[in-house]
């Protein structure tokens, strides 16, 4: 069996989503089953719908903090799940599925500006109450506005990098260097202006 859980799970018990993978992967490991888990960071592919606050008044508005967190591409979730579902000697194990290069407010404004030729600026993190706020505004549930504010309130106190040591580990998984970041960036701009 492979579960995906969340990267740092057991770091961020106080975030709903959080602690409830957690206390899955503690019934699994106490299970007796042969199992998997997969901790992947922040997903890329979570950018994909600023679009319109990129290309119009060029703001990257994530609270992902200046000191950055750990990122994932969903692809290479998938590549890592399907070696662990058909390839022998995962049975065990707990892969962190990160990328070589966190995501900061100040550098995906900066890959940003680069990308698009406009000044782009971050904005996030300084009002977590106007960020749960705004959430709610733009028609998530109470529920899910609560745990996304408190899980990049989060990483911003607390921090969500990366150690060289888990992105090899990840990179010997995958047989090659996992995505990064900017790459992801450059195939959205691709394809925005396509």
């Amino acid at each position: 069996m492979t579960y995906l859980s969340v990267y740092q799970a057991d770091r961020f018990l106080d975030v709903p989503h959080f602690a409830a993978k957690h206390a899955v992967e503690e019934a699994i490991r106490e299970g007796g089953v042969p199992y998997t888990i997969l901790r992947p960071g922040y997903f890329m592919q979570n950018d994909r719908h600023l679009k319109p606050l990129l290309t119009g008044p060029g703001v990257y508005p994530v609270p992902v903090g200046n000191q950055g967190i750990a990122v994932v591409d969903v692809r290479d979730i998938a590549q890592a799940a399907a070696i662990s579902l058909t390839e022998e000697g995962h049975a065990g194990k707990t892969y962190d599925l990160v990328s070589s290069e966190m995501l900061s407010g100040p550098g995906a404004a900066t890959i940003w500006s680069r990308l698009l030729g406009k000044d782009v600026k971050y904005v996030g993190h300084r009002d977590f109450d106007a960020f749960e706020a705004q959430l709610r505004k733009t028609g998530n549930p109470s529920w899910l506005a609560y745990d996304l504010r408190v899980m990049f309130q989060g990483f911003v106190e607390r921090g969500f990098s990366h150690t060289e040591s888990q992105t090899a580990r990840f990179a010997a998984l995958l047989g090659r260097e996992p995505r990064k970041y900017s790459s992801y960036a450059e195939e959205l701009v691709k394809q925005w202006t396509s």
